[in-house]
């Protein structure tokens, strides 16, 4: 068994706790082929950053806040169908309330869709990309939530399954568990790489979490 204490949780949420990245992949082809653009360009620049990042990648021409009501309009739709992630929502239920959030590169209208699909709890705090001035793999999200429960980011566990989320993760310098395969990075704050969550348990002891799996 595999163990490791903390003050707070820190979850990313697409591709973390909901098991939508398939749902991601299938809307952003969706809009990138009713503008005529290059599909697999897009599929392969989309996890991990915000709609708005997005859209300044593939031209300053979308960039602008039409385009980025399509595309939420398009996510809130097509989110309605997603699940967890397995294990997800029984350990958020195990954490308590005011110890763990969400850090998502996602809107919140959009995050929320996904949130209330697959069952999860809403969480004490939640950071959107509504929240901050610059996206993972910057380290201002991470190091944004650590500062809302008033603790150094070292202090927190982060779960996160994309490569600029993990990046984001490790620059602010917490303890990273990555979900899935598809993080080919090597730290030693990263803790653990597993499939999903189902292993995982958590105890609350004189205001410690104690995580095990």
């Amino acid at each position: 068994m595999n163990a490791i204490a903390c003050k707070a949780v820190l979850f990313d949420l697409d591709g973390t706790l909901v098991d939508s990245g398939a749902c991601i992949e299938t809307l952003w082809a969706e809009w990138a082929t009713r503008h005529h653009l290059d599909v697999d360009y897009i599929l392969a620049n989309i996890h991990g950053r915000t709609i708005e990042e997005t859209l300044r990648l593939v031209s300053p021409y979308f960039d602008n806040p039409q385009c980025v009501d399509e595309v939420k309009t398009l996510a809130i739709e097509a989110l309605s169908q997603v699940g967890a992630i397995t294990g997800a929502v029984e350990l958020v239920r195990q954490l308590p309330p005011q110890c763990w959030a969400i850090v998502t590169s996602g809107a919140k209208k959009v995050s929320m869709q996904s949130m209330i699909s697959a069952g999860i709890p809403h969480p004490h705090m939640m950071i959107t990309s509504e929240d901050i001035v610059y996206g993972k793999p910057h380290p201002e999200p991470y190091l944004m939530a650590a500062a809302g429960f008033g603790l150094p980011v070292q202090k927190c566990v982060i779960f996160e399954d994309a490569i600029s989320g993990v990046n984001s993760a490790i620059a602010a310098g917490g303890q990273v568990i990555v979900i899935g395969d598809g993080v080919p990075i090597s730290s030693p704050q990263i803790k653990a790489t597993v499939a999903d969550l189902s292993s995982f348990k958590a105890e609350f002891i004189d205001g410690i979490i104690h995580l095990s799996w």
